[in-house]
């Protein structure tokens, strides 16, 4: 049965107005808008008289020049939906969508040297929600089962994945034949146009579907049938670093407005983003609170590749065989080259591991001067791009329009260009190079509507940046390069040589005080697998150390949160008031035979594991107690996951930030008391009250009556 008051407000909000006419039991809708004129006629009951009157108005309304159509439908909910189908192109737009990803598909492939594109799926951790196994099935089924609004944030290091993943999610939405839904995936890059999101994202909307007002887009993006997947969140992010939080950014707040403001209904919104500490710092979720539980926010982090997923046993031990360390290689771009080798080329290319990367991209250019019968050698196509990228770096820039990309292929190599113009026979002109040169393999195309063009992806761009850095003569401050560019270059470089690695990390340490302490931290075992400085009051959180040396300087005060360590050596001294909370340690060695770390009371731990090694005791350090005596700190801490949200997980950083005079071990060593008192539950980075004590903690702090 239909109820007519719904059906009326349906089409209404497509921009219909309803027709008087004589009967009840037809209704008729037009639309005046734009140069369509439409009539549906629906007969709300069939008889042999309302179909005569129903053919009689169709006639009435096609001589007045209307597209009439009859409709013959069970409920509004139907009617709903062939709207949205019509309106939204739905069948083309699910073409153009397939062929958006194939067009992926085919770049992917080509820069694996012709073979096959695979998605490999990531491990990953999942925050404010359960689910493990497929990450893409996860986020499927959120979008496409769970009625309530969500926010689904993916972070991961650059060059990890982001955009594979962003692609992977809609080719499994478009993929499935039973969904209704149009989604929008849009490419952001960071470059110096205008970064205000809320007209970045109208003008996303405005390019996907430029027939449609606005308004019906967000409409249906609140209804859940137009989810969006928005990649590189953080281009739009100028100020943005490693250890930036929300309270340092003012731009971040009008941006999750924006989205929150979205986030109604059934709307789903996907941000890829590299990794920040933003999503979990207290104004975070300081600011998820204030919407009053509209919306659902779940965080993945996807970590480094499982090596033994992409190469499979056989070839790890070729790895292990020729002393290549196999977390040197954990970069998607690195395995994906190495997964498509054929044996003997694998072989070949292990046994001079120290120069992977530089055979990865000779490979790759010697098969683009076969492509585009090229006659630049592989030397000379990385000089001109080389070139590129230092304009590029002074511009702050990761992608430009594609006129002034060609414009800075020419402008910077004009001499190069002319060599190379005159070993053709035909002698083309320097412009012509150009344009083969804009189509190369090493650039793609980015930009929300692909009307830019920059890097493949951002572990080529960090290496150039990375050469750049490594061979320029000037102390490295008289180069005003961003942050953003230099950790570009920091995670690229992760799987070059020891020796490029050092020389990278000297240019940096030139200006170190451009850094907080915890991104030098990173800086520093990602070049040189050791701290390079005494570290103090770090907050480290969700990274995976792997050989790396904690012998060497002293760190103090600070905290380590969800972290793993692999093969990693510590000297138990240098570690002064330090805290480890919910870490993995594999295959781990003390300095010293035998040492633990229980048998230095200056570190705490909590919630810690080990695998292969025996630097824990098998025992807790402290011993459970259940009885709720309670100190001023743990009282303080109650309170601030109280005020928080009582139902909720928190984040641990968030907590400890919270807590003002008070040391990284004091906050320690309470989360450990109030768990072991049965009050809190830690698990990874999260803590959250016993529900089954709520009565107990009301009693504590004094709140029986709320």
């Amino acid at each position: 049965m239909i109820n007519v008051d719904d059906l009326v407000k349906v089409y209404q909000s497509y921009g219909f107005e309803k027709e008087e006419i004589t009967t009840k039991d037809i209704v008729v809708f037009s639309y005046k808008q734009s140069r369509y004129f439409g009539v549906d006629i629906v007969p709300l009951a069939q008889n042999q008289q309302i179909e005569d009157y129903v053919e009689r108005l169709k006639v009435e309304y096609s001589q007045s020049g209307f597209a009439t159509t009859i409709k013959y439908i069970k409920n509004e909910k139907e009617a709903e939906i062939e709207l949205f189908k019509s309106f939204f192109s739905f069948d083309a737009t699910k073409a153009r969508l397939k062929r958006k990803y194939s067009e992926f598909v085919k770049k992917q492939t080509y820069n694996l040297l012709g073979s096959d594109y695979q998605y490999i799926s990531s491990p990953f951790e999942i925050y404010n929600a359960e689910g493990d196994g497929n990450l893409i099935e996860l986020v499927h089924n959120v979008i496409t089962t769970v009625e309530k609004a969500h926010l689904i944030i993916i972070e991961a290091a650059a060059g990890y994945g982001k955009t594979s993943t962003a692609y992977q999610i809609l080719q499994a939405l478009i993929e499935n034949t039973n969904l209704i839904i149009s989604p929008i995936l849009t490419e952001l890059a960071r470059n110096r146009g205008a970064n205000i999101f809320r007209y970045i994202l109208l003008d996303v909307i405005d390019k996907e579907f430029p027939t449609l007002n606005s308004e019906l887009v967000i409409k249906e993006i609140q209804n859940g049938r137009v989810p969006l997947i928005i990649d590189g969140f953080d281009e739009l992010l100028d100020k943005i670093n490693l250890e930036a939080d929300m309270s340092s950014i003012d731009e971040i707040e009008p941006m999750l407005n924006t989205i929150g403001e979205l986030l109604v209904g059934r709307a789903k919104i996907v941000l890829t983003t590299r990794k920040t500490a933003i999503f979990n710092d207290y104004e975070f979720e300081k600011w998820a609170s204030k919407w009053d539980n509209k919306f659902e926010i779940i965080r993945i982090s996807i970590k480094e590749p499982s090596i033994e997923d992409w190469l499979g046993y056989d070839r790890c031990q070729i790895l292990e065989n020729n002393n290549m360390i196999l977390h040197h290689l954990a970069n998607p771009v690195m395995l994906a080259y190495l997964k498509n080798l054929d044996e003997e080329s694998y072989i070949s290319v292990i046994s001079n591991g120290e120069n992977l990367v530089d055979q990865y991209f000779q490979k790759m250019l010697e098969r683009e001067k076969d492509r585009q019968n090229l006659l630049a050698t592989p030397e000379t196509q990385l000089l001109i791009f080389k070139n590129v990228v230092k304009l590029l770096l002074d511009l702050d820039s990761t992608s430009e329009k594609k006129e002034f990309f060609k414009e800075i292929i020419k402008e910077q190599n004009l001499k190069i260009l002319e060599s190379t113009r005159l070993l053709y026979p035909e002698k083309p002109t320097i412009d012509n190079l150009v344009d083969i040169l804009a189509t190369h393999a090493l650039l793609d195309r980015k930009g929300r509507d692909g009307n830019k063009i920059g890097f493949i992806n951002d572990f080529v761009l960090g290496v150039f940046i990375g050469e750049i850095i490594n061979e320029t003569d000037m102390h490295l401050s008289q180069n005003i390069y961003s942050d953003y560019m230099i950790e570009l270059a920091v995670t690229a470089y992760r799987v070059q040589s020891n020796e490029k690695k050092y020389q990278l990390w000297e240019k940096i340490v030139e200006i170190k005080e451009r850094f907080g302490d915890y991104t030098l931290f990173i800086f520093d075992v990602t070049l040189l697998n050791h701290p390079a400085f005494d570290y103090n009051s770090l907050t480290v959180k969700e990274i995976s150390f792997v050989n790396v040396d904690f012998s060497i300087n002293n760190m103090q005060e600070s905290i380590f949160i969800n972290c793993s360590f692999r093969s990693c050596r510590f000297d138990f001294k240098k570690l002064q008031g330090m805290s480890f909370i919910s870490c993995h340690f594999l295959e781990c060695e003390s300095i010293l035979k035998d040492e633990q770390f229980e048998d230095y009371p200056q570190i705490v731990l909590i919630q810690c594991t080990q695998k292969s090694c025996t630097i824990l005791r098998d025992e807790e350090i402290y011993s459970q107690n259940n009885q709720v005596n309670m100190n001023e700190l743990e009282i303080d801490i109650l309170n601030l996951l109280w005020e928080y949200n009582v139902h909720r997980k928190h984040y641990i950083s968030a907590i400890i930030r919270k807590v003002y005079n008070a040391s990284y071990r004091r906050v320690s060593i309470a989360l450990y008391s109030l768990e072991s008192k049965g009050l809190i539950q830690i698990k990874g980075s999260e803590i959250q009250f016993q529900l089954n004590r709520i009565d107990d903690i009301k009693k504590i702090l004094h709140k029986e009556n709320d």
